[in-house]
């Protein structure tokens, strides 16, 4: 085999492990967040305000751009 074919290969091997390695955990993060995000989706479900204060969400202020 020579040297370019044998760095080629190992390259692709590496890659093949990054991948994998990305896919579990994204797998991870999705059944850790699953719960939350269910929650989020339901219509009767309130956004909680930050610190418990009245008036626009910081997240929302035009300010802030």
């Amino acid at each position: 085999m020579k040297h370019g074919e044998h760095a080629r290969t190992e390259e692709r091997e590496h890659l093949k492990l990054a991948l994998t390695t990305f896919a579990l955990q994204l797998d991870a993060f999705e059944m850790r967040t699953q719960d939350i995000l269910l929650g989020v989706n339901k219509p009767n479900n309130p956004v909680p305000r930050l610190r418990g204060g009245r008036g626009l969400r910081r997240d929302h202020a035009i300010d802030d751009q």
